[in-house]
Order: C-alpha cells, then sequence, then structure tokens
C-alpha cells in the first residue's frame, strides 16, 4: 500500500512528458517568449500587434519554404490560431519580418509563450488580412513598398492621398520612406471626422533635428531642436530630453480628454485639451530623415500597449525571445495534459488543489484502515483460539472459585499479546464486572453464583464496550464518505465556474470559433475529472472497508452472545 500511495503521488507531481505538436504535417517548431519582465511592460495590454524578426541566428529559412507561406503561429494553448501577416520574407538573405497579432500580453513580472509552427512544403498560404490587428486600428503604413504611395495593412485600406517621399529598401523594419521635409504624406478619411480619440505612433531616424511629425486639426507633433514638442489647440508641452540624430526612436501620441507623448516607450510630456476630429492628418510633413511604421488609431491606447510596440519592433527591443527549433522527432511522447493544465483559470487550480487534498486524505485513511483491520483479524483469531480453550478449562474444574478465578485471570492478564483484539478487550471488561460481582461470603472452595441481575449488568457493560470498539473501527471512515458525495460536487463547481468564465471570456473578445472555445473547456472539465478522481477510488475503498469492518462487529456480537452464555452456564443460580 505504501508503494501504491507513493507512485500515486509521483504521478500527480511529475510534469507532462512534452508539449503537443499542433499538426503533425509541420515538421519544425519554435517556442517565442514575450517576457513582459524583461521589456517593463507594466500592465496586461490586449491586441498587440507583436513583431517577430527571423534571421539566420533564430530559424532555419532552409526548412521553410521559398515564400515562408508554410508559417503559422499558435498561442500558448498550441491550439488556437494567431492571425499574422509576413511583411517580408527574404529567403536569399535568410530575413524576415512578420507581424502576430497576440490578443493579450501579460503585464510586468509575467512571461508567456506562442508557437511559430514552419516546415510544410504543401502548406497553403494562410496569413489573414481581415484580422490582423483590431478594429480600433485605423491604418498601418509599413512603408516597405518599392514605388507608389504608401498603402495601408490594415483591412480598413486607408491609403495615402499624396506622399513626398523615397522609399529605402533597408530600413529599420524591412523598407522604410525617406522624406525631405515637403510636405510628408496627407491622408484623408471620414473615420478621422467620426474619431474621439486617437493615437499616432512611428519610428523615426532624423537628420535634422526640427520638424513636423504630425498634423491633425488642431493637434501638431514636432521636433525642436531634437526635444518633442506637442501643441493642442495653441498650448504647446515639451518633452525634458532630445532625441538623437541618424538614431532610430519610436514616438507616439495619444489623445482624447487629454494628451501624452511616448518616446521610445515611455511617457514624456502631457498637456490638457479636448480633440477635435478633423478629416485629414499629415505624417512627416516636415521631418527630414526616415520614417518607418505608421499606425493610427481611433482609440487612446495604454502606455502598456505602446511599450509593447516599443520593445517589439525595435532591434534592441527586449520583448520577443527566440527558443531553439525543434523538430516532429522531438516531441515523441507529447500529450495535451500540459496545454490543458496551462488554461487552467484560478478557480479550476483551487478546486484540483483540494480534490488532490482530498484524495490523499482518502488514501491515508483506506491504508491504516486496511493495516488496523489486518491486525485485528489475526488478533482476534488468536485470542479466539485461547477463549475456547479456556471456556473448556472451566467446565472440567471442579468446584473451586479460586481455580475458576485463576483461569480467568490467566487470559485476561494477556494485553500485550492481544492489545489489537476488540474481542479481548470486551472479555477484559467482562471478566473484570463478573469479578466484581463474585460474593465475597462463599468460601474459596465454593462456586461463585451470580443472580441474574448482575448478569444484566454484566451485559451492559459488555454492550457498552461493543459501541465503543464499533466507533473506533469507524472512526475515520465519515472522511470517505466527504470525499465520495463532496468531490464529485465540488469538481462540477470548478467546472460549470470554468464553463462560465470561458463564454465570458469568448463574449468579450468577440472571437467565436471551436479554437478559442475548446481550450477553455477542456480545462474547466479537469476540475470534474479531479472531483471524480477523488470519488471514484474513495467509494471502492469504502465499500471493502465496510465490509470487512461489518464481519469484525458481527464477530464481537457473537463473541459477547457467547461469552454471557457460558458464564451464565457456570455462574448462574
Amino acid at each position: 500500500m505504501k508503494r501504491l500511495i507513493a507512485l500515486v503521488a509521483l504521478l500527480l507531481i511529475l510534469p507532462a512528458s512534452a508539449q503537443a505538436w499542433w499538426n503533425k504535417d509541420w515538421t519544425m517548431r519554435k517556442q517565442i517568449t514575450l517576457d513582459t519582465t524583461a521589456a517593463g511592460v507594466p500592465i496586461e495590454a490586449n491586441a498587440v500587434p507583436v513583431l517577430v524578426r527571423l534571421s539566420t541566428g533564430n530559424f532555419d529559412f532552409l526548412s521553410a519554404k521559398e515564400d515562408g507561406s508554410d508559417i503559422r503561429f499558435m498561442a500558448e494553448d498550441d491550439i488556437t490560431p494567431l492571425a499574422f501577416h509576413v511583411e517580408r520574407f527574404d529567403k536569399i538573405n535568410e530575413l524576415a519580418f512578420v507581424w502576430v497579432q497576440v490578443p493579450k500580453v501579460a503585464g510586468n513580472n509575467a512571461s508567456q509563450h506562442i508557437w511559430l509552427y514552419y516546415g510544410n512544403e504543401t502548406a497553403p498560404t494562410a496569413a489573414d488580412s481581415t484580422s490582423r490587428y483590431d478594429a480600433a486600428q485605423l491604418l498601418v503604413y509599413h512603408l516597405s513598398e518599392t514605388q507608389g504611395m504608401p498603402q495601408d495593412a490594415s483591412v480598413n485600406a486607408v491609403h495615402a492621398n499624396q506622399a513626398n517621399v523615397t522609399y529605402v529598401t533597408a530600413g529599420l523594419i524591412a523598407g522604410s520612406a525617406k522624406l525631405a521635409g515637403d510636405g510628408g504624406i496627407v491622408v484623408g478619411n471620414a473615420a478621422l471626422q467620426a474619431a474621439k480619440q486617437f493615437t499616432f505612433s512611428t519610428w523615426i531616424k532624423p537628420a535634422q533635428l526640427d520638424g513636423e511629425l504630425l498634423a491633425l486639426g488642431g493637434v501638431t507633433l514636432g521636433l525642436s531642436g531634437g526635444v518633442p514638442v506637442l501643441a493642442v489647440n495653441g498650448v504647446q508641452t515639451r518633452a525634458v530630453a532630445p532625441v538623437s540624430v541618424n538614431a532610430w526612436h519610436h514616438i507616439a501620441v495619444t489623445g482624447g480628454t487629454g494628451f501624452t507623448v511616448y518616446v521610445d516607450g515611455k511617457s514624456v510630456a502631457t498637456v490638457a485639451g479636448a480633440f477635435t476630429p478633423a478629416a485629414s492628418l499629415r505624417i512627416g510633413g516636415g521631418l527630414v530623415g526616415e520614417m518607418d511604421e505608421v499606425q493610427v488609431s481611433t482609440v487612446a491606447r495604454s502606455g502598456a500597449w505602446l511599450a509593447a510596440q516599443f520593445e517589439s519592433q525595435g532591434q534592441a527591443g527586449r520583448l520577443v525571445k527566440y527558443g531553439e527549433d525543434k523538430t516532429t522527432q522531438s516531441a515523441e511522447g507529447a500529450n495535451y495534459f500540459a496545454s490543458t493544465m496551462n488554461n487552467l483559470t484560478v478557480d479550476g487550480w483551487v478546486v484540483v488543489i483540494i480534490c488532490v487534498f482530498m484524495f490523499f486524505v482518502a488514501i491515508w485513511v483506506m491504508a491504516s484502515k486496511v493495516r488496523l483491520l489486518g491486525r485485528i483479524e489475526k488478533s482476534n483469531r488468536v485470542f479466539a483460539e485461547e477463549f475456547s480453550k479456556m471456556s473448556r478449562g472451566l467446565a472440567e474444574l471442579d468446584d473451586s472459585a479460586a481455580a475458576h478465578t485463576g483461569k480467568m485471570d490467566q487470559l485476561a492478564t494477556m494485553f500485550e499479546t492481544f492489545k489489537h483484539s476488540p474481542l479481548y478487550r470486551i472479555y477484559h471488561v467482562g471478566v473484570t464486572e463478573l469479578k466484581h460481582r463474585f460474593p465475597a461470603s462463599q468460601g474459596a472452595q465454593a462456586l461463585p453464583v451470580i443472580s441474574s441481575r448482575s448478569f444484566n449488568a454484566v451485559r451492559a457493560s459488555l454492550d457498552t464496550q461493543l459501541i465503543r470498539e464499533g466507533s473506533r473501527l469507524n472512526s475515520g471512515m465519515v472522511l470517505l464518505t466527504i470525499a465520495i458525495s463532496g468531490g464529485p460536487f465540488l469538481g462540477l463547481l470548478g467546472t460549470v465556474v470554468g464553463v462560465m468564465i470561458t463564454f465570458a471570456a469568448i463574449a468579450a473578445a468577440g472571437d467565436v470559433n471551436v479554437n478559442a472555445i475548446a481550450p477553455g473547456i477542456a480545462a474547466a472539465l479537469v476540475a470534474t475529472v479531479a472531483g471524480l478522481g477523488v470519488a471514484i477510488p474513495s467509494l471502492f475503498g469504502y465499500n471493502y472497508l465496510t465490509t470487512r469492518i461489518k464481519s469484525v462487529s458481527n464477530d464481537m456480537h457473537v463473541f459477547v452472545d457467547e461469552f454471557v452464555t457460558k458464564m451464565a452456564e457456570n455462574y448462574g443460580g
């Protein structure tokens, strides 16, 4: 039994052998870690487009298709696909830039994983152009074109109306645009007129330290001596430190009921004021230098969202970390247990922990009862044989009170031999009560005679001891009944709460598909499995122990009747 308990404990604490493989048609995968602890993202950020930079040092281009169309991204559960699109995939120079829409980036002191799959020659292109950005993203200019107007990479197709730019093949993120301070990029769109808030962000590499970066109605953002300056309806605010010339910096501004300027993911200036919508905006109108990755949203993005952007897009960004390439052969023996447990919510973990505790308590009760009943049954058999010999010896003795008392005392004093026998303890109580009722007036040679009233008193003492022994046998069995009845209900409670949380999260995200629902439901069902895992072995153990306890109890009842009968035969009037 000890070995069984140790084996069960080992199985419960062992980690899963390996992470499940999403689809064996893809022969390669890489774990990508989003480390917000290193990146300094203060709180969680939703719907973050994360840039994944692939190069010779972190990606096996020889195993991927020529155009990278076999690339797939999965969430941490290794089940839910993530929307993405490839800005550039250059197999010859072994360089790629891929944008992945991560539904939620965890806050500070946390990390999470996503999975990159590749290595399937028959895979079709799967980049999703309709969900790579959230609904609040108005436009995204990667500026990787070679000619023509900047094209919007979002579903809104808000392409530039006019632009005085020269495209550079090697920018910060794939290509970039070179501006000469002669008007930049002009965009007109009705969504700007309806917006109540906005966020503008871009990367700049200024060749001169003065110039306008953004003009949107009464809002202008520019550089003055390298210092970012924001003006809202004529009210200005300035950052403290200037940006460097000929170096890439991430510049952003958010507006609504107030305005904040961000440089390299950190807030550097704020100003009060109300946002006045405008039908058009000008980007980089006075900038002399390079610009890359222009994004405009119709909401005021959080500081965490902008920090995640900066830390994932910059060449020295600390958010994205790349693991080693794995093949399908390295994942042999994988199972889905780890991915399911990764999706378990806090309430589910509470239920599972309680069930594990109840399981070990039930195992301890069953093991201790099995050992106890084994000792009792063995000791009872030996005592029953000695009692039978003693009873035959009393019948063969003459009418001598001393001889009868000595014969009973001989067996009554063998405590160490029969300490585990409830029959012996009952016998000991009976002998003690009988000796107290032996008449003192009779001679030592006279056989004692006990009245029927005294026998009734002795029988009452025996019945009292019988009840005590029954209580001792059944002690702890209530814990098994709690595990049998409470385990499934506790597990059901955890499952119901988990399902509620799953559907609430899906409703909030607006993403209804089987890949979004299945991981949460599977994790919620873990609580029910845990409850049944407690109840089923407890039920089997309870029935087994109850049968053996009933057998011992029957032996005690039979012994009491036999003891009273034999004593009445010897000492009855």
